[in-house]
C-alpha cells in the first residue's frame, strides 16, 4: 500500500515538474519574441541601443574599432 502511494506521488511530481518546464519553455519564448518586437522598433523612437545586436553595440558604445 506505501509503494503504491510513493509510486503516486513521484508520478504526479514528474507531471507537475513537466508541466512547469513547459510554461518556463513557452514564457522564454514569448520573452524573446518580444525582445525581437522591441530591438526591430524603428530610429525615430528613443533607443539606448542596449538590445542591439553585439556588433551594433559595439559600435554604437565606441568599444570596436
Amino acid at each position: 500500500m506505501l509503494r503504491e502511494h510513493v509510486i503516486n506521488f513521484l508520478e504526479a511530481a514528474v507531471v507537475l515538474l513537466m508541466v512547469i518546464n513547459a510554461f518556463s519553455v513557452a514564457t522564454a519564448a514569448y520573452a524573446l519574441s518580444l525582445v525581437q518586437r522591441i530591438s526591430r522598433t524603428s530610429s525615430r523612437t528613443a533607443s539606448h541601443g542596449l538590445l542591439a545586436p553585439l556588433p551594433r553595440w559595439l559600435r554604437l558604445s565606441g568599444l570596436q574599432q
